[in-house]
């Protein structure tokens, strides 16, 4: 069902999934191994209120009496899953609404997914359920599940045991709805809930985390996503969610082609996983790049704290995975603190000679459990570490389970520790099934662990500085000044869709308040004389064409001109590079420095997108453009400066502080500018020079201004 911006999915709707009194298998399967067989078997195995098969053509199902219509039950089901052809399911899902069913899970398939015929056949189906009041999951679904136990139920063709838990999973795909689970439990992670939401034709993943934001059972949600069912009622809902409690995104489709007619940098780069990747940033959510990344961190958010701070202490037998843990601490910008000469003290009285304490840990070897356990206690009551991994590599087959048994022991005889996981390298292939109820993860590899650490350390900043932050609600822009400059361009010429001449485009990053140098639009090289003149000092000259976008490409553009002959020369030769040229835009000449690009461009899905990164001629090539959907909060303005390549550079810089500071003001002011002006389609701010003393200089503009449904 898609909703507009505004619409907030209500998650009491919701409830007949996770809490029904009666289900009904609309399309019930005779053999056994069928996927309806499977799934009505599943539900009379698990479900404890009455389930009821559907099939006219089968008086008994897996020993149950079947019946002919959903209309022939003894009382109104609450859910029902159909699971018949393709071609009669809305002749089914028309008969449940009938018969006050109020929730359906449609595992069939044949819509969307298969082209023209079927995505008619998917809106026809939203536009049924959208008009009834009742709420549908699916088509082409796995089904659902749940561990509440209220109403316990598999509801899925799947056969696979879910132990309870803290975790509800949202999947988008049938295939890793069954795997995930799985790997869960195999990790010692219990659900609340599975949903394999399918084609998205009503319920999808906002109305998911509408609904497990307000559950007390579920304390961490994971999503596996293929597309967003509204990008920015996710990000508002995401955001609401991953301030209460975790969310962690597995999102697929790295690679997909964009699809929008890109002029300038920002838009080529706008692709839509690096929308994706803003978005879920923007959101709080942990972004994950695979399955096992997926897992490492549900083991670690299930049963752990998020940890207060970046120090780590590290428990080791063996040097390798220690130094492994070192890398992968530094790369991810965790600490590794060398102890205090007083824990030193204390961990010297239990350890062997040539043991090292300094952080890591190393016991050198050494498989005795009382040792790891007392050395390990220490640790997590030091105060000195925020996060402790306790390594450990078996000499011989069964070292492991007592160790295992040992971490598990102290952790839970120390209350409030931190939080605390274990990497055990060579893990005994059978041991997790042996220590069922160990209450830490247990993970296999060092670099794994620290990677899924510091994404959570990650999440737990964002908690602590405050969330998502707040959009500015004044930042001295005259919008009535801006407006008149748009409504002026178009009434002088230019038509929706086009790039804005250079005077127009100054003018309107000058009423921004935006640090631009002097400059000057002029038509004939005398007037290009005479603006030098007047700048009083070294020029550049671009070509004013509208069919040059990249102007040093184009051959447009020449810099450091004195003198009027220089000038004159010049005016001729970048007004060569162009047919349609009007003329020269004459600018102040700026002095070197970082050259950074920010800029906005507009998506058909995810909407304005606000971007950063490093600029000049090379952008494309480099492909480090940063993005967060408009409109940008401070928070999301600081953590674009803060992030990537461009922090690295900047942390070079003497004037650090100015830098960030004017950066993340003209984040704020392009973003309120397209507030005011949501026409724009395309800015590029490239490249914006940062000199060493902080100050920053826009030196080269575009904006192209489109029509409110066009790109």
């Amino acid at each position: 069902m898609a909703m507009s911006p505004d619409d907030s999915p209500d998650p009491e709707t919701l409830d007949v999934f996770f809490r029904p009194r009666s289900i009904a298998v609309v399309g019930a399967g005779r053999d056994p191994d069928s996927m309806s067989g499977r799934l009505v078997r599943n539900l009379l195995a698990t479900f404890p209120g009455p389930v009821y098969p559907i099939n006219p053509r089968a008086g008994i199902i897996a020993s149950v009496p079947a019946y002919a219509s959903i209309d022939d039950l003894p009382e109104p089901a609450d859910l029902a899953f159909v699971a018949v052809p393709a071609a009669v399911a809305l002749e089914a899902v028309t008969a449940c609404l009938r018969a006050g069913v109020r929730g359906i899970v449609m595992i069939t398939a044949g819509f969307s997914e298969v082209g023209r015929e079927g995505k008619t056949r998917q809106g026809e189906l939203a536009a049924l359920i959208r008009s009834s009041g009742a709420r549908l999951i699916g088509p082409n679904c796995v089904g659902i599940a749940g561990t509440d136990p209220r109403a316990p139920m598999n509801g899925t063709f799947a056969d696979f045991p879910m132990i309870p838990g803290n975790a509800g999973l949202g999947a988008q795909s049938g295939a890793f709805g069954v795997v995930i689970p799985e790997r869960l439990r195999r990790a010692g992670v219990g659900l609340s809930a599975m949903v394999a939401i399918g084609n998205k034709a009503d319920v999808g993943e906002n109305d998911l985390l509408a609904w497990w934001r307000d559950d007390l059972r579920t304390e961490l949600v994971l999503l596996y996503l293929e597309s967003f069912q509204e990008p920015r009622n996710f990000l508002r809902i995401a955001r609401e969610v991953a301030s209460r409690k975790p969310v962690v995104v597995l999102k697929a489709g790295r690679t997909e082609a964009g699809s929008r007619a890109a002029g300038g940098h920002t838009a080529a780069l706008a692709s839509p996983d690096a929308l994706a990747d803003g978005l879920l940033r923007q959101a709080g959510t942990i972004r994950v790049d695979d399955l096992d990344e997926l897992i490492d961190i549900a083991a670690l958010l299930a049963s752990q704290p998020i940890p207060e701070g970046h120090r780590v202490a590290v428990l080791t037998n063996a040097g390798g995975p220690a130094v492994l843990c070192a890398d992968a601490l530094e790369a991810g910008g965790l600490l590794l603190p060398t102890f205090s000469p007083s824990l030193q003290g204390r961990l010297r009285t239990l350890v062997r000679p040539e043991s090292q304490v300094a952080n890591p840990v190393d016991l050198i070897g050494s498989t005795d459990p009382v040792l790891f356990a007392g050395c390990l206690r220490l640790l997590l009551e030091s105060g000195e570490a925020d996060t402790v991994i306790a390594s450990f590599v078996p000499l011989r087959p069964g070292d492991s389970l007592p160790i295992v048994r040992a971490i598990d022991e102290v952790a839970a005889a120390t209350p409030d520790h931190p939080p605390l996981l274990a990497v055990l390298p060579l893990i005994d292939s059978p041991l997790p099934d042996r220590v069922e109820g160990c209450r830490i993860p247990l993970l296999s590899d060092p670099g794994r662990a620290v990677r899924a650490l510091a994404r959570v350390v990650r999440y737990g900043e964002w908690c602590r500085s405050g969330g998502p932050g707040a959009v500015p609600e004044d930042l001295g822009l005259d919008r009535s000044a801006l407006r008149r400059i748009i409504d002026a361009a178009r009434v002088g010429g230019d038509d929706s869709g086009t790039w804005l001449v250079p005077r127009d485009t100054q003018s309107i990053l000058s009423t921004c308040r935006m640090p631009v140098p002097r400059w000057e639009v002029v038509a004939s090289a005398e007037a290009a004389v005479e603006a030098a003149d007047r700048i009083n000092g070294p020029v550049a000259l671009k070509v004013d064409a509208p069919t040059v976008v990249h102007k040093r490409a184009a051959g447009g553009i020449a810099l450091g001109l004195l003198g009027a002959d220089a000038v004159r020369h010049a005016f001729a030769r970048v007004t060569a590079a162009a047919a349609d040229a009007r003329g020269a835009f004459v600018q102040e000449m700026v002095d070197e420095g970082i050259e950074v690009l920010v800029g906005v461009a507009r998506d058909p899905q995810f909407g304005h997108a606000i971007g950063l990164g490093l600029g000049g001629s090379a952008v494309e090539a480099l492909n480090l453009l940063a993005f967060r959907l408009h409109p940008l909060t401070d928070r999301d303005a600081e953590d674009l400066v803060r992030s990537g390549p461009l922090a690295v550079m900047l942390d070079r810089t003497a004037g650090r502080s100015d830098a960030i500071k004017t950066l993340q003001s003209i984040l704020m002011r392009l973003s309120a500018l397209v507030t005011v002006i949501p026409e724009i389609a395309e800015v590029d701010l490239n490249p914006i020079r940062i000199h060493p003393d902080g100050s920053c200089v826009v030196v080269d503009a575009r904006i192209r201004v489109a029509a409110s449904g066009s790109l």
